[in-house]
């Protein structure tokens, strides 16, 4: 990718992959576990296995859970990251979208240009000042409560 690609295209580019990498995530793993507040949170695959905190999706790209939150290495070297929020929505920010640009080789980019680029996306939702999301909330996972 170029490194002087425009700040639409890199946020349309990173909402596009990211959704790819959830969309692959959620068809390999049928489920989540997160045991405690403290632990955190496990993907259980649909073939009835234990369950998981990194592996690889479609032969593509590698993924690695953190927190609340998963990070994807695409095997064409970009990076995307993503958390879940209280409510269990995916969600993303401008400093998400930065380290993406980062990965692709954009060096230049701020993540203000790239807020405000994501602002203007009508495919995606805004919940609030720098923190954004799908607005089918397709991506959402279920919290279970102790």
């Amino acid at each position: 990718m170029s490194s002087s690609m425009p700040s639409c295209e890199i946020v349309e580019s990173f909402f596009r992959l990211t959704s790819r990498c959830l969309d692959a995530l959620f068809m390999q793993y049928g489920g989540t576990e997160r045991p405690t507040v403290w632990t955190g949170l496990w993907l259980v695959p649909r073939d009835g296995s234990d369950p998981v905190r990194s592996g690889r999706l479609d032969e593509w790209c590698a993924f690695h859970l953190h927190g609340r939150g998963c990070r994807f290495e695409l095997d064409t070297g970009e990076d995307l990251d993503v958390d879940w929020d209280d409510d269990g929505r995916a969600v993303f920010d401008s400093w998400r979208i930065l380290m993406f640009a980062r990965s692709i080789g954009n060096e230049t980019v701020s993540k203000e240009t790239l807020r405000t680029a994501a602002m203007q996306m009508p495919s995606i939702f805004q919940i609030a000042h720098d923190q954004f999301s799908w607005p089918d909330r397709r991506y959402d996972l279920t919290w279970e409560h102790s």
